[in-house]
């Protein structure tokens, strides 16, 4: 296989009845006088599920596909486009939704009868106060009884259909002349387009990622690298591992991101190497090459940042870098703050900055709270202090009185 090569991928999960239901009365057939009070009681704006279970399946298995689109492909609103580098794990997610759609066509099959009676007892506890005359009651519960899906309609509800994952083809014909030729060079361009539309979507996307981790790194002192980063459970990644991913992924498809992708591998080898209990030499070597890797990620932002067209990515990373010497001076000047008005002047630079940067703007805000209960004990030391100063004054007072 071409390991340059770019696919299309599609899959579709579906459901051939449906989760829920809102049918005029009038399709019902029932007499007016019924479907009169059926609106006199707002019945209309019932929308039941037919079935919880049917859309805790549906919701599982939309998730995994989430998961297999956000992990393996780029997209252009619903195009996918799937690079050789990730065919094997896209191959395995979609066999795991397809074994998982399997399991739960079995269970929601032996949960019918179960289903039915939980849709009995909705329609029975809502329709069965309207109505007195007991033959008006029952052309009601018949209607809807109609709508839930018959045992064989449950026997197999659930779909997984994948289209290709078939090449993305962008070559084009210089001169087409037969039918075959047009349509294929009709298929390029439009291919080509949307391709290229992923691909600056996905630059856009790491470009704010690369900013998060900016943000974090600028806040988090070595000694804070630990489960929260770097998460030893392969089920629930760290935030560094979530974002090394994302521009891994990105960066297959744009050569622009092969540089900070290296770098973001190289932060979590470095980050597992600080995190060594069997060797003091092994961590610090780590801990001095954490420090220098923080300042290469921040150099290759700057350099993408003169490389990639304006975006919100683009906005999000440049506020970050030209943040990031404010923000060092902010900790600074919180560390020395002595005054009220100081600590005003620094709430307002900080409550501006929140908006740009997370991480950094959380330390900062920790940092203000704990300059504000500073001032306050001062503010508390001075107040005590002045009125006991009083007391002592009106008592020397009172002695020369005497």
């Amino acid at each position: 296989m071409n390991q340059d090569q770019v696919f299309i991928l599609h899959c579709s999960i579906s459901a051939s009845v449906r989760q829920s239901i809102q049918i005029a009365f009038e399709d019902y057939k029932l007499p007016q006088d019924v479907v009169e009070t059926l609106k006199e009681a707002n019945a209309i704006s019932i929308r039941p599920n037919l079935s919880q279970a049917l859309k805790k399946s549906l919701d599982e298995l939309r998730l995994m596909q989430r998961y297999l689109y956000d992990r393996c492909t780029i997209h252009h609103g619903d195009i996918h486009f799937l690079h050789a580098d990730h065919f094997e794990e896209a191959k395995q997610r979609i066999e795991e939704i397809k074994k998982r759609a399997s399991v739960c066509n079995l269970e929601l099959k032996e949960a019918w009868s179960e289903e039915l009676e939980k849709w009995k007892l909705t329609v029975d506890n809502f329709f069965s106060p309207l109505f007195n005359d007991e033959d008006q009651l029952a052309l009601v519960r018949a209607a809807y009884m109609r709508i839930f899906p018959t045992q064989k309609e449950y026997s197999n509800p659930i779909s997984v259909d994948v289209v290709g994952p078939y090449p993305a083809v962008i070559e084009r014909c210089e001169d087409p002349q037969s039918v075959r030729e047009i349509i294929a060079n009709e298929a390029s361009i439009n291919t080509e387009k949307v391709l290229i539309a992923a691909r600056q979507g996905a630059v856009d996307s790491s470009l704010g990622r690369i900013a998060e981790l900016i943000d974090d790194l600028d806040a988090r002192p070595a000694t804070k690298v630990g489960e929260r980063v770097l998460s030893d459970n392969p089920k629930k990644r760290g935030s560094w591992q979530i974002i090394a991913k994302d521009i891994s992924l990105s960066a297959v498809h744009n050569p622009l991101l092969s540089t900070i992708a290296k770098l973001c591998d190289d932060l979590l080898k470095v980050g597992e190497l600080m995190r060594d209990p069997n060797s003091g030499s092994v961590r610090m070597a780590a801990f001095q090459r954490y420090s220098d890797i923080r300042q290469e990620i921040t150099e290759e932002a700057k350099s993408l940042l003169e490389k990639a067209d304006s975006s919100k990515g683009f906005q999000q990373l440049e506020k970050s870098i030209a943040l990031t010497g404010s923000y060092q001076n902010l900790l600074g000047d919180l560390a020395n703050c002595e005054s009220k008005t100081q600590l005003d002047l620094l709430k307002e630079q900080i409550d501006t900055t929140t908006s740009v940067y997370k991480h950094r703007a959380k330390h900062l805000t920790k940092l203000l709270k704990k300059a504000e209960e500073k001032l306050l004990v001062s503010d508390n030391i001075a107040e005590i202090s002045a009125e006991l100063q009083e007391t002592i004054d009106r008592k020397e007072t009172v002695e020369i009185d005497f």
